[in-house]
């Protein structure tokens, strides 16, 4: 049953080097945290904000990955299947929360981050044929906004790793060519 639940998160094609390093990538991310916080935490915002960098850095691997690219892009996906993955990352209101004390435009910085991921994750689905550039040009623009709006103070790393998961990875599979996601499963493990 967790195999199976894995195997649906990040593909049934996954290496067995490609989940080692998913969870040590979470692991590690997760561990230091807070540790790169440029404020003091409560152990709560800690506890939080270590389990959010667990499934960012984490995840933006396993986004990158064939396995779970092709995995996203298996026919039958579609821009809403996209669009729900994206939404259901909130981290940026976990980001605000935990900065509220120290930033005053903190429900902003969330809004922002939060409404350019998803209007990214659309523009890149409306294009398929130019996914690749998109979700490039995409990663780079959240970091830009981020530095414009000021990074976050509890998660200074939160925008490049964020968007590397959910725009570079998941939403455009930038990494990879039509062929490296459409091949048989044996001639995509062979490249």
């Amino acid at each position: 049953m967790v195999l199976r639940r894995w195997h649906a998160f990040v593909g049934p094609e996954a290496s067995g080097i490609d989940n080692s390093v998913t969870l040590t990538l979470g692991a590690v991310g997760g561990l230091a945290a807070h540790r790169l916080s440029r404020h003091e935490l409560s152990k709560t915002h800690e506890l939080v904000l270590d389990g959010l960098a667990g499934d960012l850095w984490g995840g933006a691997w396993a986004n990158n990955t064939r396995a779970c690219a092709r995995w996203y892009e298996r026919s039958g996906q579609t821009g809403r299947d996209h669009l729900a993955f994206a939404a259901a990352h909130l981290h940026p209101v976990v980001c605000a929360w935990i900065d509220r004390r120290d930033r005053s435009d903190a429900a902003v910085w969330a809004a922002t981050h939060y409404g350019y991921l998803l209007a990214a994750t659309v523009v890149i689905r409306a294009w398929p044929r130019h996914r690749r550039p998109l979700g490039v040009l995409t990663t780079v623009g959240g970091v830009a906004l981020d530095r414009a709006l000021g990074s976050s103070g509890a998660a200074p790393w939160f925008a490049p790793v964020f968007y590397l998961k959910l725009l570079l990875g998941h939403a455009s599979a930038a990494r990879w060519s039509d062929a490296d996601l459409t091949a048989p499963p044996d001639l995509a493990a062979r490249r």
